[in-house]
């Protein structure tokens, strides 16, 4: 499987216009992140433009490893 291009987590995307791949993210099947199965775990939302004009929110899973790279990278920045 071919991961996701960038974290779903960010921006408004068109749903006309995603990958497969992501559409396994966004059913939470895969991490949001990087696209993988394995100890997936609540990652907060991702959003898709409605054909009305709001957008809808998913919300998708994360893995433990990409979790854990979020945690260094915030304390790195603090």
């Amino acid at each position: 499987m071919t991961a996701p291009p960038t974290d779903l987590r960010d921006g408004t995307h068109d749903p006309l216009h995603l990958p497969p791949e992501s559409w396994r993210c966004l059913y939470g099947l895969a991490c949001v992140r990087c696209g993988t199965g394995q100890g997936l775990q609540p990652g907060g939302h991702a959003y898709t433009q409605h054909a009305g004009g709001g957008r809808l929110g998913w919300a998708v899973q994360i893995c433990a490893d990409c979790e854990a790279r979020n945690q260094t990278t915030d304390d790195e920045a603090s």
